[in-house]
């Protein structure tokens, strides 16, 4: 895959994830728009995922493969939420890790941490 970069996998994923924060009764999914800022990532949030990363930062974004059998684009960070000029909710998520994941064994190529088709990503 010619994708190493978080940067140019934003470009070929899109700009449309989802956001997984923690509530207290479980996962909550957001479907948000990213705005890549450097070693950081932006995007709008609703009241509820506000209100989870106030309690639980810990987040992530999640992109679906592009297509069958393709890779997933995971991004894990730590999320501050607070209120932009014109009112809406914004999230700025601080990176922790980003791969590119799918089913299947582990490449002998491979530099990610799992035991799956895994490849980390460079900021």
């Amino acid at each position: 895959m010619s994708i190493h970069t978080l940067a140019k996998a934003v470009s070929h994923y899109g700009h449309g994830a989802y956001l997984l924060t923690v509530a207290k009764d479980g996962p909550h999914t957001s479907n948000v728009t990213v705005e890549l800022r450097g070693s950081s990532i932006a995007c709008n949030l609703g009241a509820s995922a506000a209100k989870n990363i106030a309690r639980e930062p810990h987040v992530s974004l999640f992109w679906p493969p592009t297509e069958p059998g393709g890779y997933a684009l995971i991004v894990n960070g730590t999320a501050v939420s607070e209120p932009s000029p014109t009112g809406a909710i914004m999230a700025e998520i601080t990176l922790t890790k980003s791969v590119l994941h799918r089913p299947g064994s582990k490449p002998d190529d491979s530099d990610g941490p799992c035991a799956s088709d895994c490849r980390r990503l460079t900021r």
